[in-house]
């Protein structure tokens, strides 16, 4: 990225490719990829600019606390020494990722944004 900046997505992927998480955790981050996207695809039917300003605003303000509490669940699951100290922060790591595809399919929902949330490789109900 531009000015040593790391990409929005480089946790996601660091998450998908480690040893050191669960199933729950990638479906997770296949969740997250998904209702991000169709929430892009959303913007790109409509006219002109994507979202209005406001709501780019309001959509940093929402999603921004959610990233940042995988990104930080993320760099305590990596930094345990072990996996024992490792299993809290795992199922933070889970809750948080699990906090951040609620929050922004809400945030869809609440744009009128109708987004469909795949739970990837869980069990069909």
């Amino acid at each position: 990225m531009l000015d040593g900046e790391e990409h929005w997505n480089a946790v996601l992927a660091e998450i998908l490719l480690s040893r050191k998480v669960g199933v729950a955790h990638v479906r997770l981050v296949g969740d997250l990829l998904s209702v991000t996207a169709q929430l892009d695809m959303a913007g790109a039917r409509r006219r002109g600019l994507a979202f209005p300003l406001d709501s780019i605003i309001e959509y940093d303000e929402r999603v921004s606390p959610l990233e940042e509490a995988y990104r930080a669940a993320w760099r305590a699951v990596d930094a345990a020494p072990d996996r024992e100290r490792r299993w809290p922060e795992l199922d933070r790591l889970r809750a948080a990722l699990a906090d951040a595809v609620e929050g922004i399919a809400e945030l869809a929902r609440d744009w009128g944004v109708q987004v469909e949330l795949h739970r990837f490789g869980a069990p069909e109900r």
